[in-house]
């Protein structure tokens, strides 16, 4: 942002339990001011929908969380809205076929609408924040969905990086860092991002994503309570052939009982009204029980990922000045206390209004003048165990092309095999194999381009195997840096 400048920017962080919506805006003095634009000029959107098994009107948000038991009788309860993106699943209702791509959209026209009730605002134009591991697939559906709904993406940034923006002034992070690992971890994904602090400059050392979070604890907690009502009840029915309705009853009090535990430790009494075969019927979790189940697939997968991460970013817990926790997970005090295990407990910072950084970020990012500059390059690994750089760090960024190069066989072989890695070759993006005739000096060409979502797709032709002969390759997880200089230090708080 520039002073002298008046700038009004929307950040959406389109979660998979609640979606939050900010807006940045900047005066002629270059101070900002946030405001958090929440459903029904409350918290954060809820990423739920109804939709009517035998159609009819959809039913979003807060009112589908709220009513949730009652209408699971009548609709599909689509409580994991992001998981649906960029996947092959259908919601059939009547006569309508719903894609992840259509849900999304209708949610976005109603955040739209309810937004410009509550606020008088119409949302024209947002930045974006996503997953690390969102696919390509994934990311240019949801961009789809959105501008069909009418909101044109301005920009798009990870989850966990955005989270750090938002967060910068806040007062248990001191400029003297150097090294953060922001950790996000959320209801459906764990997004982690290793980032090396240079003045006004932050560089993604390392981003890294699992699809893990807060719904697969619910779905967890839901098995191993159900087993139990099997018992105390004598019903001889597995939770996995309990109907839609029926599941969605205790994976909904799961989560409200492990979200209580998050501020004491006393035991949660679950009751249940007309739980299928087993009727109204009541079980008890226990805090001990809870974390029985909770610390095995933190030590699984998030502590598994925490150590990739570090490794792809060549640092270790000792090497990291501070650790924030972001998203609704996060306050999980097992997860809280694995953390601190490995890091130590004066490293570990737990800010405020965890629910909004994000969007925050997002909204702060697309606002800079700057352009989101690769931090490390992209390459094709060469017979020799070189690199090939196809695109540069510090030299290419969002918008950037290249080639076309030409590659050429070293060998008598059917199959050529392309590998894009990291400038260091420490880090493998994918792999892409062509079909070739076998001459050496076969000649093959590759194009590339950043999309504005960050994801590089590369194009290789060869020629000799017909003239319309091509394959592509699509890779995210690209890490890039972000100069802050034009954003003013004073901003509020998020």
């Amino acid at each position: 942002m520039k002073a002298g400048k008046s700038l009004s920017v929307i950040g959406i962080d389109f979660g998979t339990t609640n979606t939050a919506v900010v807006r940045i805006t900047q005066e002629s003095d270059n101070r900002i001011q946030t405001e958090h634009l929440g459903e029904n000029g409350v918290g954060p959107f809820a990423s739920i929908i109804a939709i009517p098994k035998e159609g009819g009107k959809l039913v979003f948000g807060r009112e589908v969380r709220e009513r949730r038991i009652e209408l699971s009788e009548t609709h599909y309860i689509i409580s994991s809205l992001k998981t649906y993106i960029g996947s092959d699943r259908e919601i059939i209702s009547g006569k309508n076929r719903y894609s992840g791509e259509d849900v999304t959209c209708a949610f976005f026209k109603y955040l739209r609408k309810n937004i410009q009730k509550n606020y008088k605002l119409d949302i024209k134009e947002a930045a974006l924040a996503f997953p690390v591991d969102f696919s390509a697939k994934a990311r240019r559906a949801l961009k789809r969905a959105a501008e069909k709904a009418g909101i044109r993406l301005s920009g798009f940034s990870v989850e966990s990086t955005a989270a750090y923006i938002a967060n910068r002034n806040n007062e248990e992070i001191y400029k003297a860092y150097r090294r953060v690992m922001i950790i996000d971890c959320g209801g459906g994904t764990l997004d982690i991002s290793v980032l090396d602090l240079q003045g006004t400059k932050v560089y993604e050392n390392s981003v890294y994503g699992e699809k893990i979070g807060g719904d697969d604890i619910d779905l967890e907690i839901a098995y191993r309570l159900h087993a139990r009502l099997a018992t105390n009840y004598d019903v001889d029915l597995s939770f996995d052939e309990m109907d839609a309705g029926n599941k969605d009853k205790l994976i909904s009090a799961c989560e409200k009982a492990k979200i209580g535990f998050s501020f004491d430790e006393e035991d949660a009494i679950i009751s249940l009204k007309k739980y299928g075969a087993f009727g109204d019927a009541t079980v008890t979790l226990s805090y001990a029980t809870f974390k029985d189940i909770v610390i095995p697939i933190i030590k699984s997968r998030v502590l598994k990922a925490i150590s990739n991460a570090m490794k792809i970013a060549q640092v270790s817990a000792s090497g990291m000045d501070a650790v924030i926790m972001a998203g609704g997970s996060s306050g999980l005090k097992p997860f809280a206390h694995a953390v601190a295990n490995i890091f130590g407990s004066d490293k570990i910072i737990l800010p405020d209004n965890t629910a909004w950084s994000v969007a925050a970020g997002a909204a702060l990012l697309a606002s800079t003048d700057g352009e989101y500059m690769l931090n490390d390059d992209l390459g094709v690994l060469l017979s020799d165990g070189t690199v090939y750089p196809v695109f540069r760090k510090n030299a290419d960024c969002v918008g950037s092309k290249a080639g076309p190069i030409n590659f050429s066989l070293t060998e008598d072989t059917q199959n050529a095999h392309f590998i894009f890695t990291n400038k260091e070759n420490t880090l493998v993006y994918g792999k892409l194999n062509i079909n070739a005739k076998g001459f050496l000096q076969e000649n093959m060409q590759l194009a590339a381009k950043i999309d504005q979502d960050q994801t590089a797709t590369v194009f290789i032709r060869n020629r000799y195997m017909g003239e319309d002969y091509h394959k592509k390759i699509e890779i995210n997880r690209l890490t890039f840096y972000y100069d802050l200089a034009g954003l003013p230090e004073d901003a509020d708080e998020f």
